[in-house]
């Protein structure tokens, strides 16, 4: 998935609210662009505490002067430079980051994305405009990696109702940069806020994917399907039905308009009866015809998935109209309706 920067409009690290300044958030961390008067030749600066303990080694930097040097003294940073005026302090905390989940009603279709954003700089943050940065975002220390694989960020074009609405800033250097305007304060501590809200058609689904084996039951994975409202980035998804809690899913990364899948494990009522005709038995060749019968006791919908893998050195399968062939072996994927049952029978032949 490709991204880039977004920008957060943070207030400048002072006492109580801080005046309106630049930063980038990521998982588990932020950039900060910081604006500053510089006076001719050099200045120092004097990070608090909470900063200081969270600063990422070789990213604090001075924008719009040429720097000559930096010298680090006393919990003091000194910067020599060609040029004054208006600038930029630029540094990389890990004292403020996100991350993000999601909850999907499935009675009433709605898809509901959180971001929350750990605040541990020790004072209110007022924004402007808050810009997240989606896409895999590698941050480490010497040869020792400091935080989670990737940096996921909202890669979002839908919005919350009542909520900010981020838009899209463009891309490169293989992220999105999505920005959110008008955000309210982050106070210190754990902020959530809504970042979409959606109406969405999820449909039931049963899954068996699997090695074929002649056995005269298989059992479905359960979950959901729908089709993705917008660029999501991969989180937690809590998965609620009849006003109660199914379970949680962890979805992976999904483009607008592709089809999004959460498992939540075993369904007692899932279950396909198969019947399994041998039709050659010898050493060097088998061949079966197998006749599955998927029935649908909900009454609602279920998508049926059925995904099956065989091995042997040459495959040669006879399959009903609507399946699909794949390297391996076949896909058939079939929607039955409140108490429909459907046979799917197909051949196979394996040779060893």
């Amino acid at each position: 998935m490709k991204t880039k920067s977004w920008t957060v409009l943070l207030a400048v690290l002072g006492l109580g609210f801080a005046a309106a300044q630049q930063a980038f958030v990521y998982t588990g961390f932020a950039e900060i662009h910081e604006p500053v008067r510089l006076p001719a030749a050099s200045w120092t600066w004097f990070p608090d505490a909470e900063l200081s303990g969270s600063l990422v080694d070789g990213t604090v930097r001075l924008l719009g002067v040429e720097e000559t040097r930096r010298v680090w003294r006393g919990g003091a940073v000194i910067f020599f430079y060609e040029g004054a005026g208006a600038a930029q302090l630029a540094y990389l905390t890990r004292n403020l980051g996100y991350s993000l989940y999601y909850d999907l009603d499935a009675d009433r279709g709605r898809f509901v994305g959180w971001s929350k954003i750990e605040n541990r700089l020790g004072r209110p943050l007022a924004f402007e405009r808050l810009t997240f940065v989606a896409g895999e975002v590698p941050l480490r220390s010497g040869s020792a990696p400091v935080m989670s694989k990737s940096a996921r960020g909202l890669a979002l074009d839908a919005v919350a109702e009542a909520a900010p609405m981020p838009s899209y800033a463009g891309s490169g250097g293989g992220v999105y940069r999505y920005v959110l305007e008008n955000p309210p304060t982050l106070e210190v501590g754990v902020n959530e806020l809504p970042f979409l809200k959606a109406d969405l058609d999820p449909v039931y689904t049963w899954r068996y994917q699997g090695s074929f084996a002649p056995v005269e039951r298989i059992a479905f994975t359960r979950g959901y399907t729908f089709t993705a409202p917008a660029a999501l980035a991969g989180g937690l998804v809590n998965v609620r039905a009849d006003g109660i809690l199914l379970g949680q899913a962890y979805m992976q990364d999904a483009a607008k308009g592709s089809r999004v899948q959460v498992w939540l494990g075993a369904d007692p009522e899932g279950r396909a009866e198969r019947r399994i005709d041998v039709l050659k038995d010898e050493r060097k060749e088998k061949a079966y015809r197998v006749r599955t019968t998927l029935r649908n006791p909900r009454s609602r919908p279920v998508r049926v998935e059925l995904v099956e893998g065989f091995s042997a050195r040459e495959l040669v399968l006879k399959l009903p109209p609507g399946a699909e062939r794949t390297p391996q072996g076949y896909r058939y994927v079939v929607t039955l309706k409140p108490g429909e049952a459907r046979e799917f029978v197909y051949t196979v032949t394996l040779r060893y």
